[in-house]
């Protein structure tokens, strides 16, 4: 098949090397000019089915209402607070039940694993070439946290390997934490957990897709989905237009726009989230991915002689004054864990992470033939996109997919599926 991909971050580039590498004849095409220049670029480099679990979770409502007031550290609403924002805030607290915060923590657990496992099987790409790391990911709670009542039955029910840990344990886990000024008193190890730098991840996919005669167009911005008698077949950009038997939306927070003139509104919204990479650094770094559940920050080493830190969740787009104080105390709590970063270079970031309600992907059939999605995996790209891309490739050559897709279809939700269904009942009903 003559297949088009749109969006060259991780997930994009992670779906043209698979549909290539089965033979199909593949351009990706992204308005950037290289790959990974949106929420993969430096964000926490976490690949962790170990704790994949849903954002929507029961007690949502009261967080957000205290993050209104600014009373949540962790979380943030960001003014304006326009009708979308107020649109995907009730959606997403409509799935803050146990029973859908349940459904939703399985189905992103299924993913997140089958995708975990594709990437460090050994005929993928070699860690090298990203800064990977099998070595598994700590998760991290003070004297008074404590893991979800049902975290535990999650893992052990998905077959997922994890330790239950006391401080000295940590420091034997973690020696790091020994120079850390913040204290644990317990914590969770997920042993088949690992990190990597997501956006050498998508520069070395890119390269064994051009070396395998894929073809990579930059700074081409796609306008418009093509739609010939109901079948999208292809795409225009603002250079060129481009035919194909099928087209790939995997563009991220762009995903919305490209596909709401097609009757397709999706609930993505923006969730920024903050990292600072620390280079040049003198002392030891971390052995292995780690994160506080209390203060949602996350930490990882790529390289010889950096490491980065990551934090917090802003929903909506945050000012210069909001953004300063995030990358203070994240800086702050940086030191605190390695006081040895007192010297170090310091290189900022902020991404939108491309936010559905339930926290799971758009991922199969649009609704109209020849157009699939793989979009809206908001913190969990890095994860899930090898499990994505090769549900992608199994779905375009009519392959049965290792997963059950249904709590990934594109109308899962009722607005949404009201709207659409006299315009397509026969999708909806499948």
């Amino acid at each position: 098949m003559k297949v088009l991909v749109i969006g060259a971050g991780v997930v994009g580039t992670c779906t043209a090397l698979a549909l290539r590498r089965r033979g199909h004849e593949v351009m990706l095409l992204d308005a950037g000019a290289e790959p990974a220049t949106g929420a993969s670029h430096a964000n926490a480099g976490l690949i962790s089915p170990g704790h994949c679990f849903s954002w929507a979770e029961p007690g949502i409502v009261r967080v957000a209402l205290q993050s209104l007031l600014g009373r949540s550290d962790g979380l943030g609403i960001c003014a304006p607070l326009s009708p979308a924002l107020w649109r995907w805030g009730w959606l997403f607290a409509r799935e803050g039940t146990e029973a859908r915060w349940l459904e939703n923590s399985r189905a992103a657990l299924a993913l997140s694993a089958y995708s975990r496992d594709f990437q460090f099987q050994p005929q993928a790409l070699p860690p090298e070439t990203y800064g990977g790391r099998h070595a598994g990911i700590v998760y991290l709670y003070g004297a008074a946290d404590t893991p979800g009542a049902h975290d535990a039955r999650l893992l052990q029910a998905a077959g997922e390997p994890f330790e239950t840990l006391d401080a000295p344990a940590l420091l034997q886990c973690e020696p790091l934490l020994e120079a850390s000024a913040i204290r644990f008193a317990k914590g969770v190890f997920s042993p088949r957990d690992g990190t990597g730098d997501a956006a050498r991840y998508a520069r070395a996919a890119l390269a064994a897709f051009e070396q395998l005669g894929g073809i990579a167009r930059w700074s081409e911005r796609v306008q418009q989905v093509l739609v010939r008698t109901g079948q999208a077949v292809g795409v225009r950009t603002d250079r060129n237009e481009h035919r194909a038997d099928a087209v790939v939306v995997a563009a991220g927070l762009q995903s919305r726009a490209l596909l709401r003139p097609l009757g397709i509104d999706l609930p993505i919204f923006p969730v920024a989230g903050y990292s600072i990479s620390y280079e040049n650094v003198a002392s030891a770094l971390p052995t292995r991915g780690a994160v506080s559940i209390a203060h949602k920050i996350a930490w990882a080493s790529f390289a010889p002689r950096s490491v980065r830190f990551t934090g917090f969740a802003d929903v909506g787009t945050p000012d210069a004054a909001r953004r300063a104080r995030r990358f203070a105390a994240l800086d702050a709590f940086a030191r605190q864990i390695m006081p040895s970063l007192a010297g170090a270079q310091r290189r900022q970031w902020v991404g939108a992470r491309p936010m559905t309600p339930d926290n799971l992907p758009f991922l199969g059939a649009s609704g109209m033939p020849g157009l699939w999605l793989n979009c809206g995996h908001g913190a969990m790209g890095w994860t899930m996109a090898h499990g994505s891309a090769q549900t992608i490739a199994d779905l375009l050559e009519g392959q049965a997919p290792r997963l059950d897709l249904a709590p990934y279809r594109a109308h899962r939700y009722r607005w949404l599926a009201r709207r659409d269904a006299a315009a397509n009942p026969k999708e909806l009903r499948t």
